[in-house]
This record gives structure tokens, C-alpha cells and sequence, in this order.
């Protein structure tokens, strides 16, 4: 086993604040995918070898796309923000980072199903040079055999891609996007691992539901049968959201988010 970045976001309904926690752990017997000496590169993937990291929140079918720009193309970004190495080895060693979306302006984190990118940063430990169209010619092919994406620096300019190959037969790699073709050994760079997650945000819907339930509870209201049952429809499918989002189907978790906020708009009875 290599290096597998993981990480997770955890919404609190409350505050409409989030938590970031990167869950990667240190290798040992039982967790072969931590970081550790061991770990491809020999004695340059521990902790304390992290350059820096970043965190991109998108909609539910938000993308990033390193495909040789200075900076990756982020289609549906709501949120993003990076930690330099301190901040991140910390990340790394199990100290969570407090990330506030409820305070975007304008208001963007709306109630809704999430995309979530964090990926860290190495130094490169040897040599890369210009191949053919989309292929570098690298000294060491096994640096490459987990990394998620390499950027590097030509003339203090940055070019980012994503890695999608690699040979080690004839030491080369191969990119998402064409690389310089004044590239030369002597160029540095940067490898980057990845982790993508999940995660609901249902604030609106979790107000709006106790709102409702406390006043079938306390009140008066003679709202007719149709108007309760659907409640109790409406918290149903409000349990089955996080069902819905450990086995991997984000779009259905979508759809019932959706569908809870217009019932949550339709102001049924006004219970």
C-alpha cells in the first residue's frame, strides 16, 4: 500500500459552521495508506514533510481540473482557502480546522449536498523534463505512482496539471494537458495527493422541521389530516439523507434536499 489522503467535513445544523478533520493517521500495520518513511519516496512522505495544503468546497457536481494552468479550473467553487505548512502538518496530526460557511456573502452555502477537494503538497525528489505533447520524462516514475498531481515551476511560473499515467518501463508520466516545451531538468516541482468527500448541509430544513413538529405538538391547529401526514413524510425523508449520503448516492441526497426545501416554502397549513 501508498499514501491515500482522506479527510472529512462534519456540518453542524446549528451554527452552520463546518469542521475539516483529515483522518490519513500515521503508517502502522493496521493503517498501510498513512504517513510514514517508509512511504513511497523512501523518508520524504512523513508529516513533517507536507509543503502546504488546500481545501476546495463545490456543489454537489462541482469539479477541479489541473490541466496545465497557474491554478486549477474549479467549476461550481462556493468555498475555498489554503494552509501553509505549519497549518497543515498540524491538519495532518489530527488537529481540526474550523472552516465557517455560513458567513459567505453573498449567501451561497445554501441547504444542499457538498464536494469537498483536499489535497497536500511534497517536494519533488528528482527531475522532470519535456516529453512529448502531454509527457514528462522523470527520474523516478514510482514518486508518481499514488500522487494525484504535479505543479511545476518554469520561470517562477507555475503549471499545474493532473497525473493520469504512469510508465516506468520508460521513466515518463503523463498529464492532464500539454506540457512547456522549454522544460529542463533542472525546473523544481511539487507533488500532490488528494482526498475527495461528501458531505450535507441541512440547516434550513432541520429548523424548519422542529419548527413544524413543536407546533403540532403545542398547538390548536386544525390543519386537516393530508397536512400532518405529510410531515410526518418530510422527517422520514430527512432520515434517510445520511442513508442516502454513506452509500454513496449524493444526487438522490440532492433531489430530497430539494424537495424538503419547497415543502419547507409551501408553508402547509402554516403548522
Amino acid at each position: 500500500m501508498a499514501l491515500q489522503v482522506k479527510h472529512k467535513i462534519t456540518p453542524n445544523n446549528s451554527t452552520r459552521s463546518t469542521v475539516l478533520t483529515e483522518t490519513t493517521g500515521v503508517y502502522s500495520s493496521t493503517n498501510p495508506t498513512g504517513y510514514g518513511a517508509t512511504q513511497i519516496p523512501t523518508g520524504f512522505r512523513e508529516i513533517v514533510d507536507i509543503l502546504n495544503s488546500n481545501l476546495q468546497v463545490l456543489s454537489v457536481n462541482g469539479t477541479v481540473t489541473f490541466n496545465g494552468g497557474s491554478t486549477p479550473t474549479v467549476i461550481d467553487s462556493v468555498y475555498s482557502t489554503s494552509y501553509n505548512n505549519t497549518v497543515a502538518q498540524a491538519i495532518a496530526a489530527g488537529t481540526s480546522q474550523i472552516v465557517d460557511l455560513g458567513t459567505l456573502i453573498p449567501n451561497e452555502y445554501i441547504d444542499g449536498i457538498y464536494k469537498s477537494y483536499y489535497y497536500n503538497w511534497f517536494t519533488g525528489q528528482g527531475t522532470v523534463s519535456t516529453g512529448t505533447g502531454s509527457t514528462l520524462i522523470v527520474s523516478d516514475p514510482t514518486e508518481f505512482a499514488i500522487g494525484n498531481y504535479i505543479v511545476i515551476m518554469l520561470v517562477n511560473i507555475p503549471y499545474s496539471y493532473e497525473i493520469i499515467g504512469v510508465d516506468p518501463n520508460s521513466y515518463t508520466i503523463t498529464v492532464n494537458g500539454t506540457v512547456p516545451v522549454e522544460l529542463t531538468a533542472a525546473e523544481s516541482y511539487k507533488v500532490g495527493y488528494t482526498s475527495i468527500s461528501y458531505f450535507a448541509n441541512t440547516y434550513a430544513i432541520n429548523k424548519c422541521l422542529h419548527d413544524r413538529v413543536a407546533k403540532l405538538a403545542i398547538s390548536s391547529c386544525t390543519c386537516d389530516n393530508k397536512c400532518t401526514e405529510k410531515l410526518y413524510e418530510a422527517v422520514m425523508l430527512y432520515m434517510s439523507i445520511q442513508p442516502n449520503m454513506d452509500l454513496g448516492k449524493y444526487q438522490k441526497a440532492q433531489d430530497i434536499i430539494e424537495y424538503l426545501t419547497n415543502y419547507c416554502n409551501d408553508g402547509c397549513c402554516n403548522c
